[in-house]
């Protein structure tokens, strides 16, 4: 979710609040989140039919595409033997989503990750899980209109402890940010999310709402970026039931 070829593109935030749930950051925050493809002058891309990470430069041919979001759509989460294959599973389906939503898949080229940021960005903020990521399988969620309405990302560290350094960063950027455009408000609870996750709602300077989920378990990170409050809240807690499911072996724990 940064400023960089096949990331979730971030613009300003101001004040932060935190406050603890059982385990939880369930955050307020006042900042600006935006779906990668976003105009720089704030206004969303929502109405357009080309997903934002293929924008962004994530994208493949159709074909991998395709067969990426096969794979995503058919892997089980019980049985995943690494933090890869455990993204793979927790990565964004259309079963995720409401009836007649779509997904496309956006597999990084070769895999590479050295040029293809995930939260890098966020307001200059110095990420240091980035360099511990493995894996990373970014989806789009669609509407039946074609049009792009969650971003999304699964993402694998080389450890569990760098899953939860990446939520930790990802409040210390937000918390960080400039007061510019972008105004957050009181968003969805987190009831239903995995015990470490954070959930940021924000209205940006034209009206529109937004909402970001982040949620780890062991050495897996799901990102979701959404503009319905009601649809990405039931999204995450789909992604939190295959996060529940996932061995403990297979991400660290």
């Amino acid at each position: 979710m940064g400023h960089g070829r096949g990331s979730l593109r971030v613009r300003s935030v101001t004040a932060v609040t935190v406050a603890a749930v059982r385990t939880r950051l369930h955050v307020l925050v006042a900042a600006a989140v935006l779906l990668a493809g976003c105009s720089d002058d704030g206004s969303s891309s929502s109405s357009s039919t080309t997903p934002p990470s293929s924008a962004a430069g994530t994208s493949a041919e159709p074909e991998a595409a395709q067969a990426e979001a096969s794979r995503e759509a058919t892997a089980d989460p019980a049985a995943a033997t690494d933090a890869r294959s455990a993204a793979v599973a927790v990565a964004l389906r259309a079963a995720d989503l409401p009836s007649g939503w779509s997904v496309q898949a956006n597999p990084v080229p070769d895999g590479d990750l050295s040029d293809n940021p995930s939260l890098a960005g966020i307001c200059g903020f110095p990420f240091t899980s980035e360099a511990h990521r493995v894996a990373k399988y970014p989806v789009v969620g669609l509407d039946p209109a074609g049009t792009a309405q969650i971003s999304s990302e699964s993402i694998a560290y080389d450890g569990p402890e760098v899953a939860t350094t990446a939520v930790q960063e990802l409040v210390q950027a937000f918390s960080g940010c400039p007061a510019e455009q972008y105004t957050f408000v009181p968003g969805p609870g987190a009831e239903g999310l995995a015990e470490n996750s954070v959930v940021f709602q924000y209205e940006l300077a034209g009206g529109a709402t937004q909402v970001v989920m982040a949620q780890a378990r062991g050495a897996v990170l799901s990102v979701l970026i959404g503009e319905d409050p009601a649809t990405t809240t039931a999204t995450g807690r789909a992604i939190a039931g295959r996060l529940a499911a996932l061995p403990a072996a297979a991400i660290g724990l």
